[in-house]
């Protein structure tokens, strides 16, 4: 399950969901926190799980959600783990009681915990087990025993605050301002012009956003433009697709419908079939 929007196939109403804000320190690193819940007398829900641009964590204090294969087959999630940006959709689903808190990062505020490149976990979801074993054990019987809301996000924020490390302040300023042009361009600035405007290397950029960030300059300013594009079709209903294409920088129908379902596995007619209330501020990473 990689960095994600959820989106609902059915028993949405059933799932119980809340947001919650961080504390102190984390609250520069971290957008918010989601908690859901089922209970053992509800169906398996069916999830499809579109890419955002930051990173996430996800701890299961019940049973762990299981990724539905391509071959149809079920596997299971650790019960906890870390998914990198991602570039395309997957489906998850379910089984039994459940129980989950998302750690929604910030676009640059994940590199402050993880002393690695973030590059390294493109595409992919990590077990947290597999780096940090001893420590993340204690985390997962602590979130087990929690009984409240509180303690649960208590036992999160004491695993992140152990791991805090913080970056350099020349480097946290050139991505933050990185991210803010990209932002800004909603995802048209080009990481040679980007470059130019922060007065680095080419080779420079797209080192810092791979190790700090964990996409490429230009890789990431495609996830903003999808962003833009779930945007457009939350703000501008009336618009036909032709002229969502337009607006985003598309002059070929087909290459904007490639890309869309690339992303969220629908065309864009089958998405807005799908989600007619789509809310993009659900989608937004803070």
């Amino acid at each position: 399950m990689a960095a994600e929007l959820i989106l609902w196939f059915n028993g949405f109403f059933h799932m119980r969901f809340q947001i919650v804000s961080p504390s102190g320190l984390l609250k520069n690193y971290i957008s918010h926190y989601s908690l859901m819940e089922t209970d053992f007398t509800e169906s398996c829900i069916k999830e499809r799980v579109i890419p955002v641009e930051s990173l996430q964590l996800m701890f299961h204090y019940r049973h762990p959600f299981a990724v539905c294969q391509p071959d149809g087959l079920l596997s299971r999630q650790p019960r906890s783990i870390v998914s990198g940006l991602s570039s395309t959709y997957s489906d998850v689903t379910t089984l039994g009681e459940s129980g989950v808190i998302f750690v929604a990062f910030k676009p640059a505020g994940a590199c402050h915990f993880f002393r690695f490149p973030l590059l390294e976990m493109e595409d992919k979801t990590i077990g947290l087990a597999d780096l940090f074993s001893r420590e993340i054990r204690q985390t997962e019987e602590q979130m087990y025993n929690a009984k409240t809301t509180e303690e649960r996000i208590s036992v999160v924020e004491r695993f992140l605050l152990d791991r805090y490390s913080p970056i350099s302040v020349y480097d946290e300023a050139l991505i933050n301002n990185g991210i803010r042009l990209i932002q800004e361009s909603s995802g048209h600035l080009s990481a040679a012009r980007l470059a130019q405007r922060l007065s680095v290397t080419s080779k420079t950029l797209e080192r810092k956003f791979a190790a700090y960030i964990g996409k490429t300059p230009g890789h990431y300013a495609k996830l903003i433009r999808f962003r833009q594009i779930l945007a457009g079709f939350d703000s501008n209903k009336k618009l036909s697709l032709t002229e969502h294409a337009f607006m985003n920088g598309y002059f070929d129908q087909a290459h904007f419908i490639h890309d869309f379902k690339k992303y969220s596995g629908y065309t864009p007619s089958e998405f807005l079939a799908a989600y007619p209330n789509f809310d993009v501020s659900e989608y937004s990473c803070g």
